[in-house]
């Protein structure tokens, strides 16, 4: 029996409902073999009706037909971020392994407009590019604006990215972006889904998508959004679910920040370089070498040879761009000379060594 599929397809009876259902230890088989007596006249019949098994064998040949995982609780490559999540979902469709979406991955989940000001695609490329080289996976939701920002720097970077849409993955939407979706599998990356195949987006399944957003990563980071953006839902999922926010603030004219600063205003983490979120997940940083050979830094030594990737500068300027303590960044910049990373230049100024 398909029983977590079973229910999720069990239309009326609600996620809430299923949810509570469905505690951590219940078994859906049973609730579908002996549904509750309290439950709604409605949700009864649906649970009960002879037709649920065979849609959810018409959805497994669907997504079977398209190429789609089908992810449960107990089974696939479910997320095991999801597990402890508040009305997790039923089911998972997904195009794409599994490989992007484990917990052995550290990942992050960029959101924002769909109608970014240049500054927005700028700090999204920034940040995501950042998070990427470290290692990050970047998670977002495959729309316009920002969404796309964050994927395309995660692709540029040569690390896996995951895209959770709220359609059906046998018609990726928006249109515009199939190809961007199919890219990220093929990169190693995953594109996930809780509507089966055949299913449109509609106005309420985005908001379902945003608490997956929230809730599979390990921090959210909102880039630009209005006081109406969908990004501040997926900012307010995560605060629920104990995930840390941050948000990068922009100029205060911009109604595309009022968001951001909003969030902040909140108790979201500020974050005006990627190496806050770096040094707030602990990460370490793998740098390519021109002989191919791996390196690992810190994120303070990323802050550092960052801000020298431009050339050259003075070395009181890196101190305060990088954002550290004279002591800190003494410790930080003689490990890197010892390393030979960097170089000292006529004039006190810093320079990353190449190759």
């Amino acid at each position: 029996m398909d029983a977590h599929l079973m229910l999720a397809l069990a239309e009326g009876c609600g996620p809430g409902l299923v949810a509570a259902l469905l505690d951590p230890d219940a078994d859906p088989r049973h609730v579908l073999a002996e549904p509750p007596r309290d439950l709604p006249p409605a949700a009864l019949r649906r649970l009960r009706s002879p037709d649920l098994a065979r849609r959810a064998a018409d959805v497994r040949a669907a997504a079977k037909r398209f190429g789609l995982g089908v992810w449960t609780p107990d089974e696939g490559g479910y997320p095991s971020r999801l597990l402890p999540m508040p009305l997790r979902p039923l089911v998972l469709f997904a195009l794409g392994g599994a490989g992007a979406v484990t917990a052995t991955r550290r990942a992050v989940a960029v959101v924002g407009s769909r109608t970014p000001t240049p500054y927005g695609i700028a700090a999204t490329r920034d940040f995501a590019s950042a998070l990427a080289a470290a290692g990050v996976v970047i998670w977002s939701g495959l729309a316009y604006g920002i969404d796309a920002a964050a994927h395309e720097a995660a692709l540029t970077a040569g690390t896996p990215t995951v895209a959770v849409v709220a359609g059906g993955l046998d018609e990726i939407q928006p249109a515009g972006h199939c190809g961007l979706a199919h890219r990220i599998v093929a990169a190693g990356g995953t594109v996930l889904s809780e509507s089966p195949p055949g299913l449109r987006p509609q106005r309420g399944h985005f908001p379902r998508r945003n608490r997956i957003l929230a809730c599979a990563v390990e921090a959210v980071l909102v880039v630009e959004a209005g006081l109406r953006s969908g990004a501040l839902h997926t900012a307010r999922h995560a605060v629920d679910a104990g995930v840390p926010v941050f948000a990068v603030p922009g100029p205060y004219t911009s109604a595309r920040s009022r968001g951001c600063h909003d969030l902040v205003a909140e108790g979201a983490q500020i974050a005006v370089e990627p190496s806050t979120l770096l040094r707030a997940l602990s990460v370490e940083v793998a740098l390519r070498r021109a002989d191919g050979a791996g390196l690992l830094a810190s994120a303070d030594e990323l802050a550092v040879l960052t801000h020298l990737a431009g050339g050259p500068r003075p070395i009181d300027l890196v101190q305060r761009e990088a954002g550290l303590d004279p002591r800190r960044f003494l410790t930080t910049l003689l490990h890197l000379l010892e390393q030979r990373r960097v170089q000292r230049l006529p004039g006190d100024l810093l320079a990353a060594t190449i190759g």
